[in-house]
């Protein structure tokens, strides 16, 4: 595999119609580091490591395509594609079966303005039962599973798109967004106004980015196989290496 450049690239040169024998990825495609496309190719910390343990590890021919989020869950519900790699919800789970071995791990905690003059009362929440007890306005994008399963006692505003929730968190139009480290410490250096953001070290969840196959593909057989994989893949340099490719460190 080429560092910082995965096979996606010339993945993405496939004829629409792939092999029936390829294993179909869809990817949220605004989702940096995690998944992304660049100047036409798709990216990210998750295509990397699946792309290694899929194709180099277990030979199995591998399609990673970025969609709108809301589509790419669609799609593997339906059995059109068949896998996502996200955070295993109930609502998820009555379609796709998780692999446990997670792709990732990240910390979820809150990120609020630094001149918000709640901050430091947020800080102190050892929980989320304890910080909705407090009452905050939160921005979230509308298909975020995981604001819905875990956040429904609070104030949610809804920001469209993952990078629109960021924006309206910066232009004061919530008091906190509650994501994970890896994507939001990313997309805030690389966006107008990022810095105005703090980052409060009181954990509020661990976002586990598994292997979620439809209940239609048939690759469900292999999920011991991938499993196996992954998490060998997982104990090697090899796997840190993929964070700092894309500037990131690896976050446990």
């Amino acid at each position: 595999m080429l560092r910082g450049l995965s096979a996606v690239a010339l993945g993405s040169v496939l004829p629409a119609h792939a092999a029936a024998a390829d294993f179909r990825m869809a990817y949220f495609e605004t989702y940096s580091p995690l998944s992304f496309v660049d100047q036409g190719a798709l990216r990210g910390i998750l295509v990397d490591v699946l792309e290694t343990v899929l194709v180099g590890r277990l030979g199995i021919p591998t399609r990673h395509e970025g969609f709108p989020w809301p589509r790419a869950q669609r799609l593997v519900e339906a059995g059109e594609r068949d896998a996502i790699c996200t955070i295993a919800t109930p609502e998820r789970l009555a379609y796709a079966e998780a692999i446990s071995e997670p792709v990732v791990s990240v910390p979820t905690c809150i990120f609020v303005r630094a001149d918000n003059p709640r901050a430091d009362e947020f800080a102190r929440a050892r929980n989320l039962a304890e910080l909705q007890a407090m009452k905050p306005t939160v921005v979230s994008y509308g298909a975020n599973g995981w604001a819905k399963a875990r956040l429904k006692d609070f104030d949610v505003t809804g920001g469209g798109d993952f990078n629109s929730s960021i924006k309206m968190l910066i232009a004061r139009r919530a008091d906190i967004m509650i994501e994970n480290v890896l994507t939001m410490s990313y997309l805030l250096a690389r966006t107008p106004g990022g810095d105005s953001i703090r980052l409060l070290r009181n954990r509020m969840d661990q976002a586990e980015f598994q292997l979620l196959i439809s209940k239609k593909s048939p690759f469900l057989e292999r999920r011991a196989d991938i499993d196996r994989a992954l998490h060998q893949y997982k104990a090697t340099p090899a796997y840190a290496s993929v964070f700092q490719t894309y500037g990131m460190p690896l976050l446990t």
